[in-house]
């Protein structure tokens, strides 16, 4: 799972990182729930690991848990 150096330099700039939108949020909520640590959602969403930290700490995209939830529970009420 560690991915290969060849395409980069030392002291080069990092790679750009995935803005995470409102339906991810959800999604970090749903795999966090599933047992999934920060840095894996964060590289299977290809971003860094904080963005998935403001996510649950609720200080970026505010109210995403509650549609998580909500997302969770309609599934379940369908089954």
């Amino acid at each position: 799972m560690i991915e290969g150096t060849q395409n980069t330099q030392p002291g080069g700039i990092a790679p750009e990182y995935r803005v995470l939108s409102v339906a991810d949020a959800k999604l970090v909520w749903i795999l966090k729930w599933s047992g999934n640590a920060d840095h894996i959602i964060a590289h299977k969403l290809g971003t860094m690991p904080s963005r998935v930290s403001d996510i649950l700490a609720e200080n970026t995209h505010v109210g995403s848990r509650d549609q998580a939830t909500k997302m969770v529970a309609q599934r379940d009420a369908q089954k």
